[in-house]
């Protein structure tokens, strides 16, 4: 049973350095294009604002083909419920347990966003 709702979706990729057989720069790797949960940074308590950094959830453990983690620097890059576009780069990504039910969840946090 998910407890978590995942409306939005996500495309996190890390670049590759190197050149193929036709001396063209390596496409990115794609490390996830699956649904995620936009959660914006900015929080109001009371009449005060405080800004703390745009987190992005996935279910389950992200890794690449290779069996490597989220890394800061990769890219990521998702489309709301409503269809809003961002554009970001991670800073830190953390595998957290959900003791509820025993699943994982992948919270990453953004260190640079733009939107359109």
């Amino acid at each position: 049973m998910a407890m978590l709702s995942y409306p939005d979706h996500c495309k996190i990729t890390r670049e590759q350095n190197g050149y193929d057989e036709y001396d063209e720069p390596l496409a990115p790797m794609v490390i996830y294009d699956d649904v995620c949960d936009f959660q914006p940074g900015e929080q109001t308590r009371g009449m005060i604002a405080v800004r703390t950094s745009d987190k992005i959830y996935i279910p389950g453990l992200v890794r690449t083909a290779d069996g490597d983690m989220i890394s800061n620097g990769d890219v990521i890059d998702w489309v709301t419920e409503s269809g809003r576009r961002f554009h970001g780069v991670i800073d830190e990504a953390n595998d957290v347990k959900i003791e509820l039910d025993g699943s994982w969840v992948t919270e990453i946090e953004i260190k640079q966003g733009t939107g359109e």
